[in-house]
């Protein structure tokens, strides 16, 4: 789902500038999908092993960024589990999920050359940190015809600019893992996103299976949370939010504290919720 909200003086200016929104996304689909065959990044994972293939500046910037948030996170954000993830989505179970499965180690970059090299064989899912990207990018073109007043919606993804007229901020819903509001936000020029497994889990066994994947553990993450990241771009709150919902709360926020520009409100199914410092204060909704 995206959803854009903009002011403009004009209306023609305005369906013009959907229009091109709504293109672009459907160009970086065609890169950063690894729902398609024929994609970007599925056309990547299935070139040789160990040789150096040159990318796109789109796919290049969205690996660089994983990448970096994979370091920073002990490895709790991973793009390169997307056998896992395919497998999650046919509700299916890998043999051996652990056994030579990959890491975000396995993918060199070359940041002069804008090229990858896969040191094994694997399936990139960028599912964590594309939307995320999107945003950013639709906000790029709304800002590029001199939009100022925008909020921009990419699944659980927000990119907002500066506030609506006369208002001093967008007012943002936080919901707790039963989709109940607890409260309100109000923010302006800034990213926020939400991980959490609401809406994407199924039941085994009598246990909750959730489509976020712990790289510790190649295993589904079963504990019900609601993570909900601010940060510069969406880029940086889709891969840091899910980043953060799969660590231990205390590893968590301890790792969130030495970024200076992401704030973090971590909300546990029917317990007391916790945060970064500088997380905004909830409002009543």
């Amino acid at each position: 789902m995206v959803r854009l909200v903009f002011y403009s003086e004009e209306k023609e200016h305005a369906d013009t500038l959907a229009k091109s929104c709504f293109q672009r996304v459907k160009d970086l689909d065609t890169i950063l999908s690894d729902y398609r065959a024929d994609s970007e990044v599925s056309e990547l994972c299935a070139k040789p092993i160990g040789k150096a293939h040159k990318v796109s500046d789109a796919l290049f910037s969205v690996i660089a960024q994983a990448q970096a948030i994979s370091a920073k996170s002990n490895g709790a954000f991973d793009v390169t589990l997307g056998k896992h993830t395919q497998a999650w989505r046919e509700l299916t179970m890998l043999e051996n999920p652990s056994v030579g499965a990959p890491s975000y180690r396995d993918l060199i970059l070359d940041h002069d050359k804008k090229a990858i090299t896969l040191q094994k064989s694997l399936k990139i899912d960028l599912g964590g940190i594309g939307k995320g990207y999107i945003g950013d990018q639709l906000m790029d073109i709304l800002k590029g015809a001199g939009i100022t007043h925008a909020a921009i919606i990419v699944g659980g993804e927000t990119v907002l600019a500066a506030a609506p007229p006369e208002k001093k901020g967008w007012h943002i819903g936080i919901e707790d893992p039963e989709h109940k509001v607890i409260g309100k936000i109000v923010l302006a020029n800034t990213a926020l996103s939400t991980s959490g497994d609401s809406y994407q889990f199924f039941e085994a066994d009598g246990k909750r299976q959730s489509h976020l994947i712990d790289p510790a553990t190649k295993q589904s993450k079963i504990n019900r949370l609601n993570v909900t990241t601010i940060a510069p771009t969406a880029m940086e709150s889709d891969a840091w939010a899910t980043a953060l919902r799969i660590l231990p709360t205390e590893e968590a926020v301890r790792i969130a504290n030495k970024e200076p520009q992401l704030e973090v409100l971590f909300i546990p199914y029917q317990q007391n919720t916790s945060s970064t410092k500088n997380f905004p204060t909830l409002q009543l909704p």
